[in-house]
């Protein structure tokens, strides 16, 4: 088959590709799910727009990035197919969680994290697709996590050296450290589910580079292993803050077929949310993958025999 050739132009100063001249509607050829890849680990973040108009071309695309794993909040996942993940807004929809933000009452915000923090093995990556986009809102953020261990001072390095984080599962996405400040949550408190609290470190090594990683998910943030909770607050608010600047977002505003492919182990992101009555499809697959360092806090616990979930 023929190579295409990738045309790459940054996305914003601080995080991302955009890759043009790729066809995602034909098979991909070896030398150009390689070039994918590449510019993969180079930035972490990848935008094609209105590139991807198919599940079974999702599919295709999702699989030079590696195995596919249906997500662990189970019940997004399509009963056609569940390695399709639905995130789907609708004004009808008993499930979303509704915030005011700035005095605007945004339906489904979530707060930054990187995925499946509460779960022991850390997925990879994902690829998300814009099947129906907001009307208004709607917009999801992102940032690298590399570029920000790089900002932290070096007596900051040193001190978080080490540390391990404490994680479980935020069911109703109640205000965290990665949440704005002032946010109101309007949701009622949900029925809990069985994701047993997770240990991961605080620094990883992005293996293909040797760069180190702030591996900080804020929203389902519970301390730090092994240090007073008070401390531990504070150094966790101090590192949130330098992770989640705005300054170096990037958000992206969706139009229809629009595709992103993120590093799950590098980019943390957020979802701005929606005006009430707005309505908002995307689809997403899982990347399977774990940088073997997570485990579950509790050790009779084993990560790969985890115990059954309540995801109705």
């Amino acid at each position: 088959m023929p190579t295409q050739t990738i045309i790459r132009t940054p996305l914003s100063d601080h995080v991302g590709l955009e890759l043009a001249g790729i066809d995602l509607d034909q098979p991909l050829s070896e030398s150009t799910k390689q070039e994918f890849r590449d510019a993969w680990i180079d930035s972490g973040l990848l935008l094609l727009r209105g590139a991807l108009h198919s599940p079974e071309a999702h599919m295709r695309l999702s699989e030079v990035f590696g195995e596919m794993e249906p997500s662990a909040t189970s019940f997004l996942n399509s009963v056609e197919n569940p390695f399709l993940m639905e995130l789907r807004q609708r004004p009808d929809n008993p499930r979303s969680r509704r915030y005011v933000i700035d005095g605007e009452t945004r339906v489904g915000y979530i707060g930054w994290h990187w995925d499946q923090s509460f779960m022991p093995t850390i997925v990879r990556g994902a690829v998300l697709r814009m099947v129906e986009p907001a009307a208004a809102g709607g917009l999801t953020g992102f940032i690298d996590a590399i570029a920000a261990y790089d900002r932290l001072t070096e007596e900051t390095k040193a001190r978080i050296d080490g540390l391990e984080v404490v994680y479980e599962f935020n069911p109703a996405m109640e205000e965290n450290l990665g949440f704005p400040r002032g946010v109101v949550s309007l949701n009622q408190s949900s029925a809990p589910r069985n994701f047993p609290p997770v240990v991961h470190p605080l620094v990883i090594t992005q293996p293909e580079t040797g760069r180190k990683v702030l591996k900080l998910s804020p929203t389902h943030y519970k301390t730090v292993l092994g240090m007073d909770q008070a401390e531990a607050d504070a150094l966790v608010a101090e590192l949130a803050d330098v992770l989640t600047e705005d300054t170096y977002a990037y958000y992206h505003r969706w139009d229809t077929d629009d595709v992103i492919i993120w590093d799950n182990w590098r980019v943390i992101h957020s979802v701005t949310g929606v005006p009430e009555g707005v309505s908002r499809l995307g689809i997403r697959t899982t990347i399977s993958g774990d940088y073997n360092v997570g485990r579950y806090l509790d050790p009779t616990l084993d990560k790969n025999n985890p115990p059954d979930r309540f995801d109705d």
